[in-house]
């Protein structure tokens, strides 16, 4: 019998980030697996709106041909990426409004509710109001809330934390199934939990169709890419390419975010260092992967620490040795099998030091590069790791397999 499912996420194709490009690849997988997917999301808006005004993006003609039949779009009067508080705060009133009518009209139609946080809105109103048919809700964590909103130094939610912090718990409390995209929440789930919830751990990952080799560049180059908000530390971000600009190390920065200006102008008169456009998914992984090295700068909140970015993935995924301060798992990962270098809190010289050492070191930086596609053959092919989900959603509820 073929299953329908209602995904439900903010972030969705042509958007770019892993948060889009992730649901993208699962919503595509259930269609080919003969399930028969709808997906709610937002019209595309990340990282801004006039990104996608003249239809460039919209690459994939399979997905166009579903727009407004099974790829539902909310129209919204705000503007999610508003930098003023308040106005994001009635955008995401809005969106939980909106979504709860359509979840009104809508929800019985459904064998699986699948909604993806953050954020945290669209899973309250999933979660909160389940409907007397009762299918299998299923939600995804992407992110601890509220720990990484108030992780971040320009929030001050503390006030709000007791309340916050109920929500939290309930909404864990709430679901059939969870699905996570880091096994550090699995641990932090299971302590609120008050009953017996099956846990799957689906991490971000790679297409077959994806696996891309190119020649790297003569000289040896560092690239980053994507998101610098508030959860990347700029000033950092700023001073090891600074530090590696006097070093005559080439660097590639292909970026967008609230911070991504200061990054702009900081390093505006550099001669090593190459800004570029954001640009779609297939041209960024293929620039990534003619770079020698790939950086990932994170806040030092512990929150921040124990995520896997996307911007490692996506270098792991095309062979190119990630550079990082961070730490929890992926840290342990990133050592373990030698895919580069990941330290706690790595210090501006540490890093840099560590780049030039294997600027100098071709044995070595080729070892980590083969060591990340064989990482990636082995636990990141979506694909591959999009049947094991597939099986967790099919298993009954009080299947132990998966606790």
């Amino acid at each position: 019998m073929t299953k329908k499912l209602l995904m439900i996420s903010q972030n969705f194709y042509p958007e770019l980030g892993s948060a889009a490009n992730r649901m993208k690849m699962m919503f595509k997988a259930f269609r080919s697996s003969g399930s028969d997917p709808t997906m709610l999301t937002t019209e595309p808006t990340y990282p801004n709106q006039s990104l996608f005004e003249d239809q460039s993006y919209f690459t994939d003609s399979s997905l166009n041909k579903l727009e407004k039949k099974k790829i539902i779009r909310m129209k919204m009067h705000g503007n999610k990426q508003n930098s003023n508080f308040i106005m994001r705060l009635v955008y995401y009133i809005e969106q939980y409004v909106r979504l709860r009518v359509f979840l009104k009209m809508h929800n019985d139609d459904y064998d699986i509710v699948y909604v993806s946080s953050p954020n945290i809105f669209l899973a309250w109103a999933t979660l909160f109001f389940k409907s007397a048919k009762h299918p299998t809700y299923v939600l995804e964590i992407r992110d601890l809330w509220p720990d990484s909103v108030n992780g971040l130094k320009h929030i001050n939610i503390s006030l709000f934390m007791p309340l916050l912090k109920y929500l939290e718990k309930k909404m864990y409390n709430s679901a059939d199934k969870i699905v996570i995209n880091n096994e550090a929440f699995r641990s932090h789930i299971q302590k609120r939990l008050q009953r017996k919830v099956p846990i799957f751990y689906l991490p971000n990952g790679i297409s077959r169709n994806e696996l891309i080799t190119e020649e790297k560049y003569n000289d040896f180059s560092v690239i980053y890419t994507g998101n610098i908000g508030y959860a990347q530390d700029v000033d950092k971000l700023i001073s090891i390419c600074l530090a590696l600009n006097d070093k005559q190390i080439n660097v590639t920065a292909i970026v967008y975010g609230v911070q991504a200006d200061k990054f702009r102008k900081a390093v505006r008169d550099c001669k090593y260092i190459q800004v570029k456009k954001p640009m779609d998914r297939t041209a960024c992984l293929t620039e990534i992967s003619k770079h020698h090295i790939s950086l990932s700068i994170l806040e030092s909140s512990d929150v921040f620490m124990n995520v896997m970015p996307g911007k490692i993935v996506d270098a792991i995924g095309v062979g190119t040795p990630p550079i990082s301060n961070i730490s929890g798992p992926t840290e342990a990962i990133i050592q373990k099998y030698n895919l580069g270098f990941a330290r706690k809190q790595a210090s501006i010289d540490t890093i840099v030091n560590e780049i030039e050492s294997l600027k100098y070191d071709e044995q070595a930086l080729s070892i980590k590069a083969r060591n990340a596609r064989e990482y990636r053959d082995e636990h990141l092919i979506w694909e591959d790791n999009i049947e094991k989900l597939m099986t967790f959603l099919r298993k009954g509820d009080r299947d132990d397999k998966y606790l």
